[in-house]
């Protein structure tokens, strides 16, 4: 399965969890920005009837595949989708902000 946000998503299925990696863990197991990990096909099955129709996996932020060669494929695929739970840039961090750095060469 791949996992797009930033943290872990713990899914549960009548008491047994099972951790999804979010897109901020080892270089290993991220592809394309999604947290990549290997779920049991019954469990997710189980899992998807209960919160199939959740926003964040109908967008894609969570998606599943038959393989891990083909979970990477799609990862690399969407590496560009944003979900707007990025990192803002520093350099510009959104409209209408400007950067200071004259206050962060304060700072120290």
């Amino acid at each position: 399965m791949g996992c797009k946000l930033p943290n872990d998503l713990v899914l549960e299925v009548e008491g047994q969890t099972v951790t999804l990696n979010g897109n901020r863990q080892e270089a290993g197991h991220v592809t394309g920005g999604y947290g990549l990990t290997q779920v049991d096909k019954a469990f997710f099955d189980a899992w998807l009837s209960i919160h199939g129709q959740q926003p964040y996996i109908k967008n894609g932020v969570v998606f599943a595949q038959s393989s891990q060669n083909s979970a990477r494929s799609q990862a690399r695929e969407q590496a560009g989708a944003v979900f707007g739970l990025e990192p803002l840039s520093q350099e510009n961090p959104v409209p209408g902000i400007a950067r200071d750095d004259e206050a962060m060469r304060q700072k120290g």
